[in-house]
């Protein structure tokens, strides 16, 4: 799965991409923010009977790629998240996109094309995080 996020994060001087750095190292250099961002990223990959901490902490690289331009996105494929109102104007969410309600909360889905609140609790709790991963089948 692709995340399209609207903020890269701060890496070691020695690293130039999220993927040579551990979850506990991102999560060190940006603190909370970057927590939540990769627990939420974790939880929807995590298939049942999986914990979602293990997935964070040792698989999110295998299963989880991110990107921080709508250019990186492929045009097929896999499923791609476009997280958050940043990339709109530029990925409109289609009239036709199936739509997944939870509360005030909003998941649209088109083809492999997901648009997701921002991944922060407060936009996307665990109930809607449920009703995605029971949408798309999510396995390891």
């Amino acid at each position: 799965m692709i995340f399209l996020l609207p903020n890269t994060p701060i890496l070691p001087e020695h690293m130039d991409h999220y993927s040579n750095c551990s979850p506990k190292l991102l999560i060190d250099m940006n603190g909370n923010h970057w927590r939540k961002i990769l627990t939420i990223i974790a939880k929807l990959l995590t298939a049942p009977g999986e914990d979602w901490r293990i997935v964070r902490d040792q698989y999110i690289w295998e299963r989880a790629r991110l990107c921080f331009s709508a250019d990186e996105l492929p045009l097929k494929g896999e499923y791609s998240v476009i997280v958050g109102k940043t990339f709109l104007e530029e990925l409109p969410i289609p009239h036709d996109a199936d739509q997944i309600v939870c509360g005030k909360h909003a998941v649209y889905i088109s083809g492999s094309c997901i648009w997701s609140p921002y991944l922060d609790y407060r936009q996307f709790p665990n109930m809607l995080i449920e009703a995605l991963k029971t949408r798309l089948k999510v396995s390891p």
